[in-house]
C-alpha cells in the first residue's frame, strides 16, 4: 500500500510518526453521513416482540409463581403481556423511532470524535493522486510493508479497529440499521466520484495517537510508525534535487533504513502514464 505526501511531510521519516487524520478534516463533506433505515428496524424490533419468549425474560420470582398456576391460566397471562407489550409499542412507535434517530446520530457524532484514519492506495503510478496530494508530482510516496504488525492491531475479530480495509464507492450514502450493528462501516464508504482513489483505510482510537498537532486551527493526532513498515519511498517526476538529497542523505544515515528500495517516478514519452525506475 501506497501514501502520496508533499515535500514538508519528510517528515514522517524523520519522527517516525505518521498523521491519521481527524474526520472532521477531510476534504470531502459527504465523509461519514449515513441513513438510518428506520422501516428494517420497525420490522425486526415488531418481530423481535411477536417472537420474545416471555418466560424466559421474566424474573426467577415471577416464574416460580406462575409456574405453580394452572397451564390454561398460565398461558392466558403470557398472551396478556404479550398483547400489552405490542399494544404499547404501537402507542409508542414514533417516539421510540425518534429517539433511537437521536441515539444513533449522537453516536455517529462520538465516533467521529474518537477515530483516527490513515488512507493508503493501492497503486503509486496514479498521475491525480500525484497531482492532488503529492504537491503536483514534486512530493513523494511511501511504499508500506502491509504484513507488518502495525496494520493489523485488531484485538478480536469484532475490532473495527487496527487493520486495513478497502473502500467502498457507491452513489447512495450508506443505509444503516440501528439492530444490525457495524456503525463504523459507513466509515469506510464513499461517492463513486473518488473511485480513482483505489483507497484502503486502517481506523485507530485518538487516544492511542503518541502526539497531537494543531496546523491552521485543525487538530492532527500522529502515531508512531516502525521503521521496518516502510518498504520504499518513490520520487516524484517534479521532486527538486534539494529535496531528493536531502531525503537520500536521511535514509543513508540511519541504520534503521537500510531495507528501504528507493525509486524515482519519470513521465512515459508515449503515454499518459508514470513510470518508475530504481534508484
Amino acid at each position: 500500500m501506497f501514501k502520496y505526501l508533499p515535500p514538508e511531510r519528510i517528515d514522517i521519516l524523520e519522527n517516525n510518526l505518521i498523521c491519521f487524520n481527524n474526520p472532521l478534516n477531510f476534504n470531502d463533506p459527504f465523509e461519514f453521513n449515513a441513513s438510518f433505515n428506520f422501516s428494517s428496524f420497525e420490522s425486526t424490533l415488531h418481530d423481535s416482540l411477536i417472537n420474545l419468549d416471555l418466560l424466559k425474560e421474566l424474573p426467577t420470582e415471577w416464574l416460580n409463581h406462575i409456574e405453580k398456576l394452572p397451564k390454561e391460566m398460565a398461558n392466558n397471562i403470557i398472551v396478556e403481556a404479550k398483547n400489552a407489550m405490542l399494544s404499547m409499542y404501537k402507542r409508542e412507535k414514533e417516539n421510540i423511532i425518534k429517539t433511537t434517530e437521536i441515539t444513533m446520530q449522537t453516536l455517529n457524532k462520538k465516533l467521529i470524535e474518537i477515530t483516527r484514519i490513515l488512507s493508503l492506495t493501492e497503486t503509486p503510478t496514479n498521475i491525480l493522486m500525484w497531482g492532488h496530494y503529492a504537491q503536483a508530482h514534486s512530493g513523494f510516496v511511501i511504499e508500506f510493508e502491509t504484513n507488518h504488525p502495525f496494520f493489523s492491531q485488531r484485538r478480536s475479530q469484532k475490532d473495527e479497529f487496527g487493520y486495513l480495509r478497502k473502500v467502498i464507492y457507491q452513489k447512495q450514502y450508506p443505509f444503516l440499521d440501528p439492530l444490525s450493528g457495524g456503525q463504523v462501516n459507513h466509515f469506510l464508504i464513499k461517492s463513486k466520484d473518488w473511485e480513482y482513489e483505489h483507497e484502503w483505510r486502517i481506523l485507530l482510537p485518538q487516544s492511542n495517537s503518541d502526539k497531537k498537532i494543531n496546523v491552521n486551527n485543525k487538530e492532527f493526532d500522529l502515531y508512531k510508525i516502525p521503521s521496518n513498515a516502510i518498504k520504499a519511498i518513490i520520487f516524484g517526476c517534479n521532486t527538486t534535487v534539494h529535496f531528493k538529497n536531502k531525503v537520500l542523505d536521511l535514509v543513508s544515515s540511519r541504520t534503521d533504513y537500510e531495507h528501504i528500495n528507493l525509486m524515482q517516478a519519470k513521465k512515459s514519452n508515449s503515454k499518459f502514464e508514470i513510470e518508475l525506475t530504481p534508484l
